[in-house]
C-alpha cells in the first residue's frame, strides 16, 4: 500500500459523501465554494442516483473538482450490501491512489474508508466530518447494523483522530458532544456549519406578487405521514379563492404521490422536481415558503433546514411548523420577509390576514449566506 501511495504526486482534498450529492444541496454548495476559493484539487466520491436524469445532476465546471461515482444503491438486500461494500472498497482505493492530506466525510455511513485511511496514515492526514442530520444514540442502536458498526468505530476515534467535527447548528452540536461524551475533548475541534444558500440567491424582492391570490410554495422531499401535507392542502382548498399552493419535489413517497394525484383542483399544483440552480428564478414568483415537517424525530425538531434560508433569500415569508423548536430561535415578525411559526394541525385558527400584513414594517433582507460560513472549513481543509 505504501509503495502504491508514493507513486502519486500532489495532494488533493478527498470528500466522501455516500448518498448522491444531488439530494443534499448543502454539499453541492460547499463544492461550489471550494471551486471558487480553494486552489487545491478536490476529489469527491459519491454514489449515483437510482434514476439518472439531468435534474440536479452535479457536474463541476471547474478543473479542480472531480466527481467519482459508484453504482446506485438499490433496494434488493443482496445487491444492496454488495453496493455498500463496493463503495467503501472503491473509496479506500481512491484514498490510497491520491494520498490526500485532508479527508472530509459526510455522515457516519461515509466514514469507514476515511477512518481506516486515518489509522494507516496517522498524523500525516487531517480528518474532518460533517453531519447533515442529528441521530440519537437510540437511533444508531436500532438503525442499520452496518452504520451502527461504523459509528462505533467513529466513537472510538472521536477523542483523538479528528481535526474537525460539525453539525448544522449549535443545539445539534451540543447534543452530539453530550451523546458521545466528548466534553473533555478540545472544543475547538467542534463547529456549527449551517445550511445557507449562496448570495446569488438574493433577488432583492421586497413585495408580494401582484395577484388576486396569496401564492404558497413548498420545495423539498415530501412524505405523507412525516409532514403536514394533508392539513395544508385541505386548508388551501377551503380557501382557494384567496390561496394557491405549488409543490416541487423529486423525492416523494408513494402515499404522498397517491394523495396529490387524488386532488383535482387547480389551487394545488405538483410540479415534480426542479434543478437546484433554477430554484431562485422559480421562488420569486411566490409569496410564502412552507416548511411542514412533523416532529417525528429529534433531528427535525432541532432543525433549521436549508429551505428556510432559501425562501428568505428570495424575499418570501417563511411559515414553518411550530414543532421545529430550533427554527423558532430565528423567528421574526417585526420586519419582512417574516419567519413565522404555524400550528399546521389547527389551520382553522390561523389568521392569514394578520400573517401577510406588512403595514408599518421595514424590509430586512436575508443575512444568511454560505459565503459567510464556509471560509472556516475551507481553511481547515488546506
Amino acid at each position: 500500500f505504501l509503495l502504491f501511495m508514493n507513486k502519486t504526486s500532489g495532494s488533493p482534498i478527498v470528500i466522501i459523501h455516500f448518498n448522491p450529492l444531488e439530494r443534499f444541496p448543502p454539499v453541492v454548495n460547499l463544492l461550489n465554494y471550494l471551486v471558487a476559493n480553494s486552489a487545491k484539487n478536490n476529489i469527491v466520491i459519491s454514489s449515483r442516483r437510482v434514476k439518472e436524469t439531468d435534474l440536479n445532476n452535479f457536474v463541476s465546471g471547474s478543473r479542480n473538482v472531480t466527481v467519482k461515482r459508484t453504482p446506485a444503491i438499490i433496494s434488493n438486500s443482496v445487491f444492496r450490501i454488495f453496493h455498500y461494500l463496493f463503495f467503501y472498497g472503491y473509496s479506500f482505493y481512491l484514498l490510497l491512489k491520491y494520498n490526500p492530506k485532508s479527508v472530509l466525510y459526510f455522515e457516519s455511513n461515509s466514514s469507514w474508508p476515511a477512518l481506516f485511511y486515518k489509522k494507516l496514515r496517522g498524523n500525516k492526514v487531517k480528518l474532518l466530518a460533517h453531519y447533515h442530520e442529528y441521530n440519537t444514540p437510540l437511533e444508531y442502536q436500532n438503525g442499520m447494523r452496518l452504520v451502527k458498526a461504523m459509528h462505533q468505530m467513529e466513537q472510538k476515534m472521536y477523542p483523538f483522530a479528528f481535526d474537525w467535527i460539525s453539525q448544522t447548528n449549535e443545539i445539534r452540536l451540543k447534543r452530539f458532544i453530550d451523546d458521545n461524551h466528548l466534553g473533555n475533548v478540545d472544543q475547538l475541534r467542534f463547529h456549527s456549519m449551517p445550511n445557507y444558500p449562496s448570495q446569488y440567491w438574493a433577488k432583492g424582492k421586497t413585495n408580494f406578487n401582484s395577484s388576486d391570490k396569496i401564492r404558497l410554495v413548498y420545495v423539498g422531499s415530501l412524505g405523507y405521514d412525516t409532514m403536514y401535507l394533508k392539513q395544508v392542502t385541505d386548508w388551501v382548498l377551503l380557501n382557494k379563492k384567496t390561496l394557491s399552493l405549488d409543490l416541487y419535489s423529486d423525492n416523494i413517497d408513494d402515499k404522498a404521490t397517491t394523495f396529490l394525484q387524488s386532488i383535482k383542483d387547480d389551487a394545488i399544483t405538483f410540479h415534480g422536481g426542479c434543478a437546484y440552480e433554477e430554484l431562485p428564478a422559480k421562488l420569486i414568483n411566490y409569496d410564502i415558503g412552507l416548511v411542514i415537517y412533523k416532529p417525528v424525530s429529534e433531528n427535525w425538531v432541532h432543525n433549521a433546514p436549508n429551505k428556510v434560508f432559501e425562501y428568505l433569500a428570495c424575499g418570501l415569508d417563511v411559515w414553518f411548523s411550530k414543532t421545529m423548536t430550533y427554527t423558532s430561535s430565528i423567528l421574526r415578525e417585526d420586519v419582512y420577509p417574516k419567519i413565522m411559526a404555524v400550528n399546521f394541525e389547527r389551520m382553522d385558527e390561523f389568521d392569514v390576514e394578520n400573517a401577510v400584513n406588512r403595514e408599518g414594517l421595514k424590509c430586512k433582507e436575508s443575512e444568511y449566506f454560505y459565503e459567510e460560513v464556509y471560509g472556516e472549513i475551507c481553511k481547515a481543509l488546506s
